[in-house]
C-alpha cells in the first residue's frame, strides 16, 4: 500500500476547511501528526495534537477523544523526555477523564505510563507499587493474559534493575510459557533475550549463548532489525568471554555491524567497532585495530562494500 503523503494530507485538510467536516479534519491531522513523529519533527507533532485537534474533540465535548488526545501529547512529552509535563497531563487531563467514562482498562493503561515516568526517575519502589497495585489488578479483574504478562515483565524488569535477580528470572521464565500459548513470538523471543541476560551477568555463558541464539532466530524471521543487532552483539560479548575469539569477531563483521550500519545507529556502530578492534588485537592483528581506530568511517565503507 502507497503511503500518504504530507501533501495529500494538507490538500485533504484545505478540503475539510472549505466543507466545514469537523470530524474528517481531526482524521487527517492525526494522519498528519503522525508523518511529523516517524520524521522526529516533536514539536510540529505537539502543536498540531495540542493546538488543532484538541481543540476540536473538546468543541465536540466528547470525553473520550480528548482523552485519547491528551495521552498522545503526553506521550511526545515523554518521549522527549519532559517527564513532568507528561506525568502532570496524566494525572490531572487524562486519567480524570478515563475515569469519568469509567473505563477500567484504559485507567489501568494510563497507570501503567504513569509508572513508566517514575521508573525514568528512579522511584523504583512507586513505580512497582503503581504496576502491582494499581495496573496489574485491574488487567487480572479483565482476564487480559496478555496485559497481565507484560505487566509482570515489567516488574521483573524493576527487580533486575535493583539487584533481585532471582526474582527477576523467576518472573521470567514464567512468563516464557504464557507467550508461547499467546502465539505472541516478538514477546517470547524478547523474554529469552532477558533471561539470557541473567545468565550472562551470572556468568552462566553456555545458558546466556544458548538463549540468545534462540532469540536471535526468532528476532530474524521476525525481521526486527534493531533487535538483531542487539542480540548479535550480546553474543559477541558472550563468546569473548569464552574465548571463542574467532567466532566473534566473525559475527561482529558479518551481523552486528552491518546491522548497526543499517540502522543509522552511531552508539551501537562505536561499540561494535572497538569491540572488533579488540578482538584483531587478541588474534595478533594490532594494525588492522590500529587502522580501524584511526579511520573508523573507512573501515566501515570497506566492509559495506564487500
Amino acid at each position: 500500500m502507497k503511503a500518504i503523503s504530507e501533501e495529500s494530507i494538507l490538500k485533504e485538510l484545505s478540503e475539510c476547511e472549505r466543507s466545514g467536516d469537523v470530524h474528517s479534519r481531526a482524521v487527517a491531522l492525526e494522519r498528519l501528526a503522525e508523518i511529523y513523529l516517524s520524521r522526529g519533527k516533536f514539536d510540529e507533532a505537539l502543536r498540531i495534537r495540542r493546538e488543532e485537534q484538541l481543540p476540536i474533540f473538546e468543541k465536540l465535548r466528547d470525553v473520550r477523544l480528548c482523552a485519547v488526545a491528551m495521552s498522545k501529547i503526553a506521550d511526545i512529552y515523554q518521549r522527549r523526555g519532559m517527564f513532568d509535563e507528561a506525568l502532570r497531563i496524566r494525572q490531572e487531563e487524562q486519567l480524570p477523564r478515563f475515569k469519568k467514562l469509567k473505563d477500567a482498562r484504559a485507567c489501568a493503561i494510563t497507570m501503567g505510563r504513569i509508572a513508566d515516568i517514575y521508573q525514568s526517575w528512579g522511584s523504583y519502589s512507586e513505580a512497582l507499587r503503581i504496576r502491582q497495585e494499581e495496573e496489574l489488578p485491574v488487567f487480572e479483574k479483565l482476564k487480559d493474559v496478555f496485559a497481565c504478562a507484560i505487566t509482570i515483565g515489567k516488574i521483573a524488569d524493576i527487580y533486575e534493575i535493583r539487584g533481585k535477580l532471582d526474582e527477576a528470572l523467576r518472573i521470567w521464565q514464567e512468563q516464557l510459557p504464557v507467550f508461547e500459548k499467546l502465539g505472541d513470538a516478538r514477546e517470547h523471543a524478547f523474554t529469552m533475550g532477558k533471561i539470557a541476560g541473567i545468565y550472562q551477568r551470572r556468568g552462566k555463558l553456555n545458558e546466556a549463548l544458548r538463549m540468545y541464539t534462540e532469540s536471535l532466530a526468532e528476532m530474524q524471521r521476525l525481521q526486527d532489525v534493531r533487535s538483531c543487532a542487539y542480540l548479535s552483539y550480546q553474543i559477541v560479548l558472550v563468546l569473548t568471554k569464552k574465548k571463542r575469539t574467532e567466532e566473534a569477531l566473525e559475527i561482529c563483521q558479518k551481523q552486528a555491524l552491518p546491522l548497526s550500519v543499517r540502522l543509522k545507529d552511531r552508539e551501537l556502530i562505536s561499540m561494535v567497532l572497538s569491540r572488533i578492534a579488540k578482538l584483531l588485537v587478541r588474534l595478533g592483528r594490532a594494525k588492522e585495530a590500529a587502522a580501524i581506530r584511526k579511520n573508523p568511517k573507512k573501515y566501515v565503507r570497506d566492509c559495506s562494500s564487500q
